[in-house]
């Protein structure tokens, strides 16, 4: 039975390229004694037709295409390949989506093997890579393009290309992961390592999703499918930029709210100053936790009692961290080192007590979890680009990031049929 399933399946492929071989040649000759003329404005001149072998989702099919060169400037065009969208092109569109999906969701040699069994291409990992990059590379430049348009119409007053229904919240987030980069472009770059060398580079992350009601005790409720990333290993500014850029196009300036969800770092509060001023700024509670725990572990584990820890907790909760600092501050001892290492971290909770009234926010119905984020680093990028024995180039990094910062963004098809327009 599997022989004959397959054997059929290949009957059919060959039926494919037949078919798309006679498609091939109805449109081709259907531009047949039109000249083209050069960008130099010189008309071209016919050397012949040349045959094209294109890799299609049913296998090897071959065309031939007229030859054209300007005898001014020397240049030269294929117009069929134009018209067919194949200029420079080993493969079908149809294929360069498959491939690129396949390259951005597991390792390229494994991927290879996938698209061989699933679909009867036979394609090697370096061709996989190769097409990943270029497709993540364009989907990068179309994201950040999408991006553009949205924050040039918002300054401009204009309607947005995407029409949306204004939403109640909009939830801002973003974090960072290391991932690891090739030796030879990381030196010069210090790390946490005893050696003093870096071994990976942040990836930046960053999510914006919608909230619309809350369940019958009051919790949050994200809207379905409302999810969408941006990311990239770049500078914090620039990624500034991006996150802002995503989150006028989801809709920023007609949101009725806008909380923006941080771990509370230094550059995280810099972009939340620049770009979302005016938002409701939430530090993450289970990072804030850490933190307490942090206290905890310095001060030695078997010191504080658990009803001290749940105390703080409690406090934490409530948002009240006036009191929560103090309560601790009346158990640090009176000098050395324990004493002046506790007293750093309750900076960071003097410092953001504003963010971090908890009781309050909960009241409000919103989130006060980072947790969106936090799983994106993980699956977006961790499960594709953290793997045992991976080591990345930067750009080839951000290609696979933006890939799949628009699959699971719910945008692939729209990249697509963007490009084909």
């Amino acid at each position: 039975m599997e022989a004959v399933e397959f054997f059929i399946r290949s009957s059919l492929l060959s039926v494919g390229t037949e078919t798309l071989s006679r498609i091939f040649e109805i449109v081709l000759s259907r531009n047949r004694g039109i000249t083209p003329v050069c960008e130099c404005g010189r008309t071209m001149e016919n050397k012949g037709r040349k045959p094209k072998t294109v890799i299609t989702i049913f296998g090897e099919v071959t065309y031939k295409r007229s030859f054209y060169i300007c005898p001014w400037c020397g240049k030269t065009r294929f117009p069929a390949d134009e018209k067919l969208g194949l200029s420079g092109e080993s493969y079908s569109p149809g294929v360069k989506r498959i491939m690129a999906y396949s390259g951005s969701k597991e390792p390229f040699e494994q991927a290879a093997d996938d698209l061989k069994l699933y679909t009867g291409l036979c394609l090697n990992s370096k061709q996989l890579e190769r097409t990943t990059k270029r497709v993540g590379a364009q989907v990068a430049s179309w994201m950040e393009s999408q991006g553009t348009q949205s924050v040039l119409r918002k300054s401009c007053h204009l309607p947005q290309l995407e029409a949306q229904e204004p939403v109640n919240i909009l939830y801002v987030s973003f974090d960072g992961t290391g991932v690891p980069i090739r030796p030879q472009e990381l030196k010069g770059v210090k790390g946490k390592y005893k050696d003093g060398k870096a071994r990976t580079k942040e990836a930046k992350l960053g999510c914006v999703f919608t909230q619309t009601s809350t369940d019958e005790k009051g919790r949050p409720q994200r809207d379905e499918a409302s999810t969408t990333y941006v990311g990239g290993i770049e500078k914090s500014v620039d990624f500034g930029y991006r996150i802002y850029a995503e989150a006028v196009r989801r809709g920023a300036d007609t949101a009725k709210e806008i909380v923006v969800l941080t771990d509370g770092a230094k550059y995280n509060k810099s972009i939340v100053d620049k770009h979302f001023p005016d938002a409701t700024h939430i530090i993450d509670l289970y990072h804030a936790r850490e933190k307490l725990y942090d206290i905890k572990k310095i001060l030695g584990d078997g010191k504080i009692k658990v009803e001290v820890i749940e105390e703080w907790l409690d406090l934490l909760n409530k948002g009240d961290i006036e009191r929560l600092v103090g309560t601790i501050m009346s158990l640090l001892p009176r000098s050395g080192r324990r004493k002046e290492e506790s007293k750093n971290i309750l900076k960071y909770f003097e410092k953001n007590a504003e963010k971090m009234r908890y009781e309050k926010f909960h009241k409000l119905g919103y989130f006060v979890g980072s947790g969106v984020v936090e799983a994106g680093c993980k699956s977006l990028i961790g499960k594709r680009l953290k793997n045992s024995g991976m080591f990345w180039s930067i750009e080839g990094a951000n290609a696979v990031i933006a890939l799949r910062c628009c699959i699971l963004s719910g945008r692939y098809e729209q990249f697509f049929e963007d490009i084909v327009a």
